[in-house]
């Protein structure tokens, strides 16, 4: 008999088109998910294809009393499976080709923990090292939202569009204009926000100008996930998917059942409500105080700097800087052999987790041997009137972005210099003689110090620069160095161009 439960719970992961719901613009209905398990010692995982440069998989899990079995077939970008309840532990997630076979070698290994009583969403997105695939877990919300209310986070699932706005619109006008996210960077999510149960319309505009709008119904105390994606003709798509709090009653099939046919078209809004287990109490109808009542806003991200930064005077007027290689290497899961270890999977980065608290650490000194360049006493930088990050006042001083990572810290964390004042080198005069493989130390006031390698120095246009890739998440500790450089434009007595220095931990 247990046997045959845990069959059922493996074929109960089995997805397929159906499993998300995707849509531009108009209704959204909430994706059924599996019932919430009361066995204390289980927890609850699913997974998200949130990558549009890797093509259909087949997922692979292999755990305690579990072999190696295919949970998951032809998974492609936009789809969001159901959940596996499974015993706590740690479980081993394997990506192959779509229609490959178990002995084919695998796009993706890593390892998840599966706490008992928990449930998370397992991604994996274009963020890791020079773009490569990166696996992430997501924390899912257990308890049920407020009665009269409902919580919603936001996922920026839509690469190679820039961050996004998320502000959630009351249709009826009872309620104030909810921002749920600012500047959300693609491989990042929102924490849960409380809103008012009721619907609401959902304005998602991109940096790149791309922009959709949504109708959600929020129920009361429900939970769940708007996931941003980019949809076939490059514009913006949306999928509302129930979490782990709002989910409903849905028997798993029977061993050997054909996969739920495909939804055609978008659920209206009474179809939308997830079920309720039977025996359930109803929740609690919300009053018109309650449905009236104004959220408290979602926490704010930093706002990333505009365009490049101005930072030389032209005292060495050279040109012709050279990029250096790219660090063309990938993490140590990322591959085609799985028995070089499985690294476990690292937590998506929050918006609210861009910036260190106020009095927290800070750099305090860079060290970089190759170049001989040993500073002390960072300042502080932030993004100026115009919306372009500042520049250090002193040519000897390296300035830190204030609203970045701490050096060492999970997330980018980026550095600026001059190139040059209007007698010759300053603080950042031989950037670009770096190359990868160089060590690079920063100093912190804690009493650590973080190290790095330089992976690649590149060169972009100024109003060209890579915004996501320079100021964008990362689940590891990264470091940009940046500085002047190119042609000098006598006419705006600036250079064209900007040195970006990107390192990894060593």
């Amino acid at each position: 008999m247990a046997e045959r439960s845990r069959s059922r719970r493996r074929v109960s992961w089995l997805v397929g088109g159906a499993a998300a719901l995707v849509v531009v613009v108009g209704a959204v209905g909430i994706v059924g998910v599996r019932e919430a398990t009361a066995d204390p010692g289980s927890g609850m995982l699913r997974l998200a294809h949130l990558s549009p440069n890797t093509p259909a998989v087949d997922m692979y899990a292999e755990g305690p009393d579990l072999p190696l079995t295919k949970v998951a077939g032809g998974v492609s970008y936009r789809t969001v499976s159901p959940y596996l309840t499974e015993p706590a532990g740690t479980y081993r997630i394997q990506g192959r080709p779509a229609g490959a076979p178990a002995s084919a070698p695998t796009l993706f290994d890593v390892a998840v923990d599966v706490p008992a009583g928990s449930a998370q969403t397992a991604t994996f997105v274009d963020i890791g090292p020079d773009g490569a695939t990166q696996a992430q877990v997501l924390d899912d919300e257990t308890a049920p939202a407020p009665a009269g209310s409902g919580a919603l986070r936001i996922v920026q699932a839509a690469a190679e569009v820039g961050p996004v706005d998320v502000t959630g619109t009351d249709p009826e006008g009872d309620s104030p204009p909810v921002p749920l996210a600012r500047t959300l960077f693609y491989g990042s999510a929102t924490p849960y926000a409380t809103v008012p149960a009721k619907p609401w319309r959902l304005e998602v505009t991109s940096r790149s100008g791309k922009n959709s709008s949504v109708e959600v119904p929020v129920t009361s105390t429900s939970v769940a996930t708007l996931v941003v994606t980019r949809g076939a003709d490059g514009g913006l798509a949306t999928q509302l998917v129930a979490d782990a709090a709002s989910s409903a009653a849905t028997p798993a099939p029977a061993p050997g059942a054909p996969a739920a046919a495909p939804s055609q078209a978008p659920r209206t809004a009474e179809s939308s409500v997830p079920p309720v287990a039977p025996g359930t109490p109803a929740p609690p109808q919300p009053s018109s105080a309650e449905t009236t009542s104004a959220a408290p806003p979602a926490p704010k991200a930093p706002t990333p700097p505009a365009g490049g930064i101005g930072a030389g005077l032209g005292g060495l007027s050279h040109s012709g800087l050279a990029a250096g290689g790219i660090w063309d290497t990938v993490s140590g899961w990322f591959g085609d052999d799985p028995t070089e270890g499985v690294p476990a999977a690292v937590k998506m980065p929050l918006a609210i987790a861009t910036a260190p608290p106020p009095g927290g650490p800070h750099p305090t000194s860079l060290s970089i041997p190759a170049i001989d360049l040993d500073v002390d006493d960072p300042v502080d930088l932030r993004v100026d009137y115009r919306g372009a990050l500042q520049v250090p006042t002193d040519f000897s001083k390296v300035g830190w972005f204030s609203s970045s990572a701490v050096p060492g810290d999970p997330g980018s964390s980026v550095m600026v210099g001059h190139v040059d004042t209007r007698r010759g080198p300053a603080v950042f005069g031989a950037l670009d003689d770096l190359k990868p493989g160089d060590v690079i130390e920063v100093g912190r006031s804690d009493g650590g110090t973080a190290r790095f390698g330089v992976d690649s120095v590149e060169t972009f246009a100024k109003d060209a620069l890579p915004t996501e890739r320079v100021y964008g998440p990362t689940t590891q500790p990264t470091l940009r160095l940046m500085t002047c450089g190119g042609p000098f434009d006598d006419g705006t007595l600036n250079y064209r161009d900007n040195i970006v220095v990107f390192a990894t931990p060593r």
